[in-house]
């Protein structure tokens, strides 16, 4: 447990730190360009970008996405990012719920519903963790944790094959997820992790 918390402090303190930004690779932004429009023949005010997802209405079509969980300093990241959440009505979802699946002592550092009751929110758990010794009963209680509206598996096969003591068995993963999502009462998204 203590490898698994370090790793995720690890996490935290190269982003902070370290300089992980692409140098050469870019996001490909830079080959647009909005056209200027000074007389735009709207109302501002008449704009509206609110939708519906999973029965809950947002704010916007954005998701602060799946980040951190497990150790005080991403506590205090999780609770700024629901209260964001809430304020804006936007979807989020936390980082992988395993460190406190198996050591609930740290279930706080993801308990952001008190502060975001009305958002919709993505319990998380890496789906490889289905070819060890996890399931439905995991899942669920990543769910309960929450109070979440639904789960999120993420995939993540090059951190898992990179980091010390990585889960590597991704055989049969699809079948386990097809399970999973016929058997949890809430839906399932099935999402990469972000690579930079």
């Amino acid at each position: 447990m203590i490898q698994t918390q370090t790793r995720k402090a690890d996490h935290l303190r190269i982003c902070l730190d370290e300089d992980v930004q692409f140098h050469t690779q870019t996001n490909g932004l830079e080959k647009y360009r909005f056209t200027h429009c000074c007389l735009p023949e709207l109302n501002r005010s008449e704009i509206d970008i609110t939708t519906k997802f999973l029965g809950k209405s947002l704010g916007a079509p954005l998701l602060i996405s799946s980040m951190t969980g497990g150790t005080q300093q991403a506590k205090t990241i999780n609770f700024r990012l629901a209260e964001v959440a809430q304020n804006y009505k936007l979807a989020m979802g936390v980082g992988s719920q395993r460190i406190a699946v198996e050591d609930h002592t740290l279930s706080d550092t993801f308990a952001v519903r008190k502060l975001a009751p009305d958002i919709l929110l993505f319990a998380n758990l890496g789906a490889v963790q289905l070819n060890y010794n996890y399931g439905i009963e995991q899942c669920l209680s990543t769910v309960e944790l929450l109070a979440a509206d639904a789960l999120i598996l993420h995939l993540n096969p090059l951190q898992e094959c990179v980091q010390p003591k990585g889960d590597t068995n991704f055989r049969g993963l699809l079948d386990k997820i097809h399970f999973v999502c016929s058997k949890l009462p809430v839906p399932v998204i099935v999402k990469e992790v972000g690579n930079g």
